[in-house]
């Protein structure tokens, strides 16, 4: 991930009400695994019988997540923050 882009989400994620330190570890995770393409970011109930209660969020259902968490509110916030910093349209962030 782009410095400037990890920067930007900090911000965008500090906006919806999040801690400066959970924002940059959320920041921090994503970075790893993030990859710029077509699509928008979206919520996606965990399909792993393993941690049913996890919300991921990933461009389609199958790809491997950016973000995992047991809160919804918080993986619609970094499919949002994702779409508003790439430009998508709609922030595209219902779970399905």
């Amino acid at each position: 991930m782009d410095p400037d882009l990890r920067r930007n989400l900090v911000e965008a994620l500090k906006s919806r009400r999040w801690t400066h330190l959970d924002a940059e570890r959320a920041a921090e995770s994503i970075a790893v695994v993030y990859q710029a393409g077509e699509g928008e970011w979206k919520v996606w109930p965990s399909g792993n019988a393993m941690e049913p209660d996890r919300y991921r969020v990933a461009r389609r259902e199958p790809l491997v997540s950016v973000y995992d968490s047991p809160l919804e509110g918080r993986a619609r916030d970094v499919a949002g923050a994702l779409n508003e910093l790439e430009g998508h349209d709609s922030d595209a962030t219902g779970t399905h």
